[in-house]
């Protein structure tokens, strides 16, 4: 690597966002993103989120504009601090076959060699307030929830909907500001029917846009449009805009059309087993 291609990889690891760390080069061989042996790949399909106070009160936008954090408390009025996130999430993904998710051919339903699965997700994330900046950053907290392998019902064209293997999971999930990423360890999950319990850890990309311009110090990441540029919530490029997964080797990886719900991309968890 050139002396210049060192200085700017350094410069891009310093140029971060509120939220997001500045990106690398892209990765080049994108291919089909799809599990390993004894992996699942699960998307977001929606989310529920609130954020809490540390009383657990609900923390809604402040109707008068007064509130220094732009939040007030649901219940009291009083200025929100945000003190947890709390969020129930919907997912689909695949399993690989002979994985314990997918241990037989009979239920694979995806490529010829991955199982479909279905899951409900819980958690509640600790935040804090950078006196800096007054971003709030998310930290760690637990992780729960049901999850399910399903095949086919009655309609052989619509996702796969029937149960064949279900079971609870739970762990901890630990968040690196400004790293889009997030890990999830000491992770276990159970099977209905069966004694015991399994082992698991995991990695979920949140999904970011990239900025087109550039900078001095490199490529800006974005919770969505260029920087200083504001896309309004209602823009359709708001939510069809080009995303990107950030790599564990700092690459990036395109969000790719099947990454997709209804438009908006999607945060991917690659779990292990």
């Amino acid at each position: 690597m050139s002396m210049r291609s060192k200085r700017r990889l350094f410069c891009t690891l310093l140029a971060v966002s509120a939220a997001f760390m500045s990106g690398l080069a892209i990765a080049a061989a994108q291919g089909i993103p799809a599990p390993s042996a004894n992996q699942a790949f699960l998307y977001e399909m929606d989310e529920d989120a609130v954020l809490l106070n540390s009383a657990g009160h609900v923390l809604v936008p402040d109707p008068s504009g007064k509130s220094p954090t732009g939040l007030v408390d649901a219940t009291s009025g009083a200025v929100g601090i945000p003190a947890i996130r709390h969020a129930t999430s919907h997912l689909q993904g695949v399993a690989t076959l002979g994985s314990i998710l997918c241990p037989v051919p009979q239920l694979v339903t995806v490529r010829g060699n991955e199982c479909t699965v279905i899951a409900t997700g819980t958690d509640d994330v600790q935040l804090l307030i950078d006196p800096k900046t007054g971003q709030v950053i998310p930290t760690s907290g637990k992780v729960f929830g049901t999850y399910a392998v399903v095949v086919q019902l009655d309609n052989p064209t619509d996702s796969p909907e029937l149960p064949v293997q279900t079971g609870t999971f739970s762990g901890v999930i630990n968040f690196q500001p400004p790293l889009p990423l997030g890990f999830v360890s000491e992770g276990t999950f159970t099977i209905d029917g069966m004694s015991g319990s399994f082992p698991f850890q995991a990695v979920f990309r949140q999904p970011f846009t990239r900025s087109a311009k550039g900078s001095a110090k490199g490529d800006v990441l974005t919770h969505r449009g260029e920087r200083g540029e504001k896309v309004s919530r209602t823009d359709p490029s708001a939510r069809r805009t080009q995303a990107y997964y950030l790599l564990d080797d700092g690459s990036l990886q395109r969000v790719r059309p099947d990454e997709r719900a209804v438009g908006w991309p999607t945060v991917r968890f690659e779990i292990t087993f």
